[in-house]
């Protein structure tokens, strides 16, 4: 009978509690949805220059809903998402009427044919650009690669004062890099790097010799070719057909 007694007693504690719960709980509802909390600022934070006013207007007018505690962070993170420009957003709430948004910007460094543009880490994004970008050519799903690969070739070409306008790879993996004084340089898909380190110690004779180049074919082992803008093809240090 004893055991039966203090069954009750811990149940209808437990029910007390249970009830003090939910009574809280709906107190807290109650307080966030219906208290008057309204977000005041947003603030945008980080290094941009293509987010303005406008679209931070627009999207606290479309999608900053509620007050600070009902607001909906994730629907508005996916508005901030969806701009031309913005790569990555998080949002955070601070106390007592702002919204904190931090974001960062794409970088671009080329151009995805007439179609989009490619960012530092290679990946495509339809934004709009005045800039002077080189343009990127290849096979579907090679961006990365060729961003990657284009960083390390213009590192290695600016040595010389010579910048990248154009660069295509074909599905066999060959590079046909076009710069901005018109020489055009084909490299294999192996020794990309050796090889034109190798060209460049050799470009301020090479250009003495032949005033201006118009090619340098780099898909020997042991040397390249060289054609001048005019004229037939001179071969340097190799007697070698190239590596295709």
């Amino acid at each position: 009978m004893l055991n039966n007694y203090l069954k009750v007693y811990w149940l209808g504690n437990l029910v007390f509690l249970l009830n003090i719960i939910l009574i809280l709980f709906l107190l807290s509802y109650q307080f966030m949805h219906f208290a008057k909390f309204p977000i005041r600022e947003i603030k945008v934070v980080g290094q941009y220059h293509h987010l303005d006013e406008d679209q931070v207007s627009m999207i606290s007018d479309r999608f900053v809903k509620g007050n600070f505690f009902s607001l909906d962070l994730y629907n508005t993170k996916e508005a901030f998402t969806k701009l031309p420009w913005i790569r990555n957003v998080s949002l955070k709430r601070v106390w007592p009427d702002r919204l904190e948004v931090v974001v960062e910007e794409h970088q671009a460094i080329g151009r995805w044919g007439a179609i989009a543009l490619v960012n530092e880490n290679g990946e495509i994004f339809h934004g709009a650009s005045d800039e002077d970008l080189p343009l990127f050519f290849g096979p579907e799903g090679t961006e990365s690669y060729i961003a990657l690969e284009y960083k390390k070739m213009q590192s290695i070409l600016e040595k010389k004062q010579l910048k990248i306008a154009q660069v295509s790879l074909s599905s066999r993996y060959t590079w046909d890099i076009r710069t901005t004084n018109n020489m055009k340089i084909i490299l294999s898909k192996d020794n990309i790097e050796e090889n034109l380190s190798r060209f460049m110690a050799q470009y301020d004779n090479i250009s003495a010799s032949v005033k201006r180049i118009g090619s340098a074919d780099l898909r020997y082992p042991n040397g390249f070719a060289i054609r001048k803008s005019t004229e037939p093809i001179q071969k340097i240090d190799s007697g070698e057909r190239p590596l295709i």
